[in-house]
């Protein structure tokens, strides 16, 4: 695939991107990424870019508030990098774009998988967008969905999610490409509100509601660090539900 250099920026398990990117012939400029020692999820990106001998470059959350020279001009694609990109970083670059593991303008935001299970939605996505001062707010370049299941788990979701990725990446490099900023669509006024950040506290559910009302909460909570619950006389009483018929093939869904 000819067309522009991308700079790649990157905090977590994205390596699957780098590598579909790389396989695609797509041409990548350097490798930045956040501490892989406090953001150790980014280690197999890194593994990756050594191993093919892309330049990498760790970057604090200071480094982004004064220009970069290498990056003047440079069109940059954000997969799961952990910090928001200031104005005068998005001035000095030809464009961003930014991956977003839901179908936006629904779900802006960081840990926002979650929501989707609580909420019963039926279909999730990834979204390609322009990156503006906004957080998840610019034009989106691409948008493609896939169905969920009715079991699906913080784990399973995550992980379709991040399968699914790959592929939309380079359908929207090809399109940004062909089509440039005019190619994007604004997202509407007045866009969904962004879901909370997901705490533990969130995984508190209401006993005096009915078990199918509450199974979405359920789905949606981690079953193994912060599972739904409530309290009886003080004290913090799990709920866990599992198919005793389930497929093989579902092994991380409910």
């Amino acid at each position: 695939m000819s067309g522009y250099p991308w700079a790649y920026f990157s905090s977590g398990p994205r390596a699957a991107v780098l590598k579909q990117l790389l396989s695609e012939d797509v041409e990548i400029s350097g490798v930045y990424v956040t501490d892989p020692e406090y953001w150790p999820k980014v280690a197999s990106t890194v593994d990756l870019a050594n191993e093919m001998g892309l330049p990498v470059h760790i970057l604090r959350r200071a480094d982004l508030s004064t220009p970069i020279a290498a990056l003047r001009g440079a069109c940059c694609l954000s997969v799961g990098f952990g910090y928001i990109l200031p104005k005068v970083f998005l001035q000095h670059v030809r464009v961003c774009l930014n991956v977003h593991g839901t179908l936006l303008p629904k779900y802006p935001g960081a840990r926002s998988l979650n929501w989707v299970i609580a909420n019963g939605e039926q279909e999730s996505g990834v979204t390609v967008h322009i990156v503006d001062e906004g957080v998840d707010t610019g034009p989106i370049v691409l948008q493609r969905a896939f169905e969920l299941s009715p079991f699906e788990t913080s784990a399973s979701i995550a992980r379709k999610t991040l399968a699914f990725e790959p592929g939309v990446v380079i359908e929207a490099l090809r399109r940004y490409e062909r089509d440039g900023p005019l190619g994007a669509t604004p997202q509407p006024a007045g866009q969904a509100a962004r879901a909370p950040d997901r705490v533990p506290a969130h995984s508190q559910i209401d006993p005096e509601k009915s078990l199918s009302s509450l199974f979405n909460e359920i789905r949606a909570a981690d079953p193994d660090r912060f599972p739904a619950h409530f309290y009886v006389d003080g004290q913090k009483v799990c709920v866990r539900v599992w198919r005793p018929e389930k497929p093989a093939d579902e092994s991380d869904l409910v």
